[in-house]
């Protein structure tokens, strides 16, 4: 004979079988460590795009100073301000001003003769590196500002720049000025200190020889090394 009790438990609906508390601690303790490691990836490769990004900038800046720089530097022409009289080089070089005449081609830039000046200036606790381009102007070469033509920031950096002078390559001390004018310096530099970057000095050797000084004698151009 078959028991009522059989009977009930084979027309009664089966039993829901659930998550146990355990289990519900142990599924959430997982997720959260999963979602731990997803989201520190994501800082990382964050962190690891914008080192790369800033990698990149500051390489940038460099590449553009030292591109500007040694074009100008290489077209430097010595000239006199008073052709035709015993008068020193135009050539200004201090510790945050650099200044001398260049043959320029007539693009991207004025064409001619040229006053160049690099200089730095200091704001909200950077190192602002300034190029500025205008025509050649004897009387006007001195003077402690000149006009702003072409007035360009090349570079803004936390470290501090300057220029330095080298006048032969037997030489092993750099200048912070330049003060003899009857002479030109063979090389200049523009050196970084401090900062949070660590970037190399840029050292570029004044190309100009005897020869091409001579080329434009009307122009009040010096041969260097000749009499």
């Amino acid at each position: 004979m078959i028991s009522g009790a059989w009977i009930d438990s084979q027309i009664a609906p089966p039993r829901q079988q659930g998550f146990s508390l355990l289990e519900v601690l142990v599924s959430i303790t997982l997720l959260s460590v999963a979602m731990t490691l997803l989201l520190g990836g994501l800082r990382f490769t964050s962190r690891a795009w914008d080192a790369g990004e800033r990698v990149s900038l500051r390489t940038a800046d460099l590449e553009t100073v030292h591109r500007v720089f040694g074009t100008m530097v290489g077209r430097l022409f010595p000239m006199s301000l008073y052709p035709g009289e015993d008068e020193d080089y135009a050539f200004i070089g201090e510790t945050r001003r650099l200044r001398f005449p260049a043959m320029l081609p007539p693009f991207p830039a004025m064409g001619g003769l040229n006053t160049v000046e690099f200089s730095i200036d200091h704001a909200r606790d950077k190192d602002l590196l300034f190029v500025n381009l205008t025509p050649f102007v004897p009387d006007a070469f001195a003077e402690d500002q000149l006009p702003e033509d072409q007035h360009t920031l090349l570079l803004e950096t936390s470290q501090q720049i300057s220029f330095a002078y080298l006048g032969d390559q037997d030489q092993t001390t750099w200048n912070t000025q330049w003060t003899d004018t009857t002479v030109m310096p063979r090389f200049i530099k523009i050196q970084f200190r401090d900062g949070e970057s660590h970037w190399p000095d840029l050292i570029k050797q004044i190309p100009i020889d005897a020869d091409l000084a001579c080329v434009y004698p009307d122009l009040g151009g010096h041969c260097r090394f000749g009499d």
